[in-house]
C-alpha cells in the first residue's frame, strides 16, 4: 500500500444513481485521487443538498463538459462514465481516444452496433474497462455459485429471482426518458403508449447473475408487462420474464419497479428513500436442484427495524444493507490491475456483458410480439 501511487480519477457526470456510491468509495480510498468532475449546475446543487455540504466539490476542478475536463487534465488515468445510458457511447469514445481506463455503469449501451464499437475501441486503445455490476461481489452470490459448482444442489432445475426498487423518475428524471434510458425511442408494442427503457433497463443484475452462477447462457425468453403503477411513467415499470437456459434450467425473473417512492424533486439524504415501505431495493433469489434448494435475500440479509429521533419526531426505518464493502473490493481489484500494468481479466468483460444486453433486448422483442424469443 505504501508504494502504491494513487490513480488519478475523473468523473463524467453524476446522472447515474450508482455514481454517488462510486464517488464515496473512491474519495475514501487511498488507491485513488479524484482530480476533476464534470456535472451540471443543477446536479451539483442537488448533490450538495443531499450531502448537506455546499462545499462538496470545491476541492475538485469542475466542468460542464466532459471533453474540456479531459483536455485540461491529461493526468487522468481512470474515468467513471456516469452519464445517461445514451451518453455512454460518447463518454467511452472520448476515454478510449485519450487512452484513459474506464469504469462503465451497468448499462454501457443497448445498441449492439455501439457495443461492438466499444469493444473495438477497447482493444485498439489498450485501455482497461470494468463494468460496475457490484452484485457479482456479494458474498451470498458467491455462496450460491459455489454450491452449484460443488454439486450440493444437484442438477439445477429452476431459478426464481426478483429485483424490486423505487423508480427514481421524480428525482432523476432521465430514467423516465426513453431516449436517454434506452438510447432511442421504441414503443413497447403496438397500441401501447409506453416505451422501452424502464425497469429492465435499470435492473440488468438478475440477467447477469443467472448467467454468472450457472455458467450458462439464455436459450429463450418470454416477457410480459403489467399496467404501470405510476401514471407519470413513460416506460415499463412492471415486467415479468420466463426463460430457459441452454443447460435446461427454467428461470423466472421479476425486475420491476415494485416498491413505491415519494413524489419528490430530490433525495436530500438516503433516509428519505428508506423511510418508505417496504424499502428502496429488494433482491431475492431461490435456486432449486435435484438434491436441494437454497433461498437467499441477496440485498438485505440483516434487515432490522430501528427508531431514530430526528426533527423532534420518531421515524421508523429499515436498516439499509451496506454495499460499500463490495464496491471497495471491486475498485481495489481494478486499481491494482491498472497500476501493475498487467493483463486484466475482469470479472465482467465487455464482450461477456454484451450477452446480458442481448437478453434484455430479446425480452423487449418478446413484449413487442407477444411471443417467446430465441437467442
Amino acid at each position: 500500500m505504501e508504494d502504491f501511487k494513487p490513480i488519478k480519477v475523473g468523473i463524467m457526470s453524476f446522472k447515474n444513481s450508482h455514481v454517488t456510491g462510486m464517488f464515496d468509495a473512491i474519495e475514501s480510498s487511498p488507491l485513488f485521487e479524484i482530480v476533476a468532475v464534470s456535472l451540471s449546475d443543477e446536479k451539483r446543487h442537488q448533490l450538495e443538498e443531499r450531502y448537506a455540504n455546499k462545499h462538496l466539490f470545491d476541492k475538485y476542478d469542475c466542468y460542464k463538459d466532459d471533453a474540456q475536463m479531459i483536455k485540461e487534465h491529461p493526468e487522468i488515468e481512470l474515468c467513471i462514465c456516469g452519464g445517461s445510458n445514451k451518453e455512454h457511447m460518447d463518454q467511452f469514445r472520448l476515454c478510449a481516444l485519450n487512452k484513459i481506463n474506464v469504469i462503465m455503469m451497468k448499462i454501457p449501451t443497448l445498441d449492439m452496433a455501439e457495443y461492438d464499437e466499444m469493444i473495438r475501441l477497447e482493444k485498439e486503445s489498450g485501455i482497461k474497462v470494468s463494468i460496475e455490476l457490484e452484485m457479482r461481489w456479494y458474498a451470498a452470490v458467491e455462496r450460491i455459485k459455489s454450491l452449484i459448482e460443488e454439486g450440493v444442489l444437484g442438477e439445477v432445475t429452476s431459478i426464481n429471482a426478483l429485483n424490486y426498487s423505487h423508480f427514481t423518475l421524480f428525482w432523476n428524471s432521465w430514467v423516465n426518458d426513453p431516449l436517454e434510458s434506452y438510447g432511442k425511442v421504441v414503443p413497447l408494442r403496438d397500441n401501447d403508449n409506453r416505451f422501452r427503457g424502464g425497469a429492465m433497463t435499470d435492473h440488468p443484475h438478475l440477467f447477469d447473475l443467472v448467467r454468472y452462477i450457472t455458467n450458462s447462457e439464455f436459450e429463450s425468453v418470454y416477457a410480459e408487462v403489467a399496467p404501470n403503477m405510476r401514471e407519470e411513467s413513460k416506460v415499463e415499470d412492471m415486467v415479468y420474464i420466463i426463460g430457459k437456459l441452454k443447460n435446461g434450467t427454467i428461470v423466472s425473473l421479476d425486475p420491476s419497479y415494485a416498491n413505491r417512492e415519494y413524489k419528490q424533486d430530490n433525495v436530500i439524504l438516503s433516509k428519505d428513500r428508506l423511510s418508505h415501505y417496504p424499502k428502496a431495493v429488494q433482491v431475492e433469489m431461490s435456486v432449486s436442484g435435484t438434491k436441494g434448494a437454497i433461498i437467499s435475500d441477496l440485498y438485505n440479509p440483516n434487515t432490522t427495524e430501528q427508531l431514530r429521533f430526528e426533527d423532534f419526531e420518531y421515524r421508523v426505518n429499515p436498516r439499509f444493507y451496506d454495499i460499500s464493502g463490495t464496491r471497495k473490493l471491486y475498485l481495489e481489484e481494478f486499481a491494482r490491475a491498472i497500476r501493475n500494468n498487467k493483463e486484466y481479466k475482469p470479472v465482467i468483460s465487455m464482450s461477456e456483458h454484451k450477452k446480458t444486453m442481448q437478453v434484455i433486448n430479446a425480452c423487449y422483442e418478446s413484449i413487442r410480439t407477444g411471443k417467446p424469443v430465441r437467442l
